[in-house]
């Protein structure tokens, strides 16, 4: 099985547009949690996103230019962590 295969079926992924981006350059951000598990205002507000990325207990995440970019950064950062 493919090395992302894996860490998709271990680890659920929600990727959402970064509210601390410029609307002409969009970011965004993938994180390892389900979309029940993300505080909604986190998504909304890029001041909560900053204080809950902080937390200890915040998932894996990762960003990117693009939603591709950002999940095949989360995906590095997992497969690191896995291998470590």
């Amino acid at each position: 099985m493919v090395l992302e295969e894996r860490v998709l079926k271990q680890w659920p992924v929600t990727i959402f547009r970064d509210p601390c981006s410029a609307d002409e350059q969009p970011r965004w951000v993938a994180v390892a949690c389900e979309p029940s598990e993300l505080p909604p205002e986190a998504a909304n507000s890029c001041l909560v996103l900053q204080y809950w990325r902080r937390q200890l207990r915040c998932p894996p995440l990762a960003d990117g230019e693009t939603p591709d970019v950002a999940l095949a950064n989360l995906l590095a950062t997992l497969s690191g962590a896995g291998e470590g």
